[in-house]
């Protein structure tokens, strides 16, 4: 997972903070905390779920992110995908 999120740090101009991965309802979800150059804090989370790549990116400023830092990541802890049958 740390090497997946430095190559995504470098495509980003960014630091990687941390890189995580869980298992929820038998999905594996990766977490990547980025601190962008431009001052940007973003969260991004990807999994994969019947054949689909699903993506979930939460961004704010860096003077922010002391305040959002809690809510985007239990916005980010509670997504799952699903699809209609």
């Amino acid at each position: 997972v740390q090497e997946v999120g430095l190559k995504l740090a470098a495509k980003r101009d960014a630091k990687l903070i941390k890189a995580e991965e869980r298992i929820t309802d038998g999905i594996l979800f990766y977490k990547f905390d980025f601190a962008i150059n431009d001052g940007t804090h973003q969260l991004l989370q990807l999994c994969v779920n019947k054949g689909k790549v699903w993506s979930l990116d939460a961004n704010t400023t860096e003077k922010r992110w002391s305040k959002r830092e809690e809510m985007y990541n239990n916005i980010l802890g509670s997504f799952l995908p699903k699809l209609a049958a």
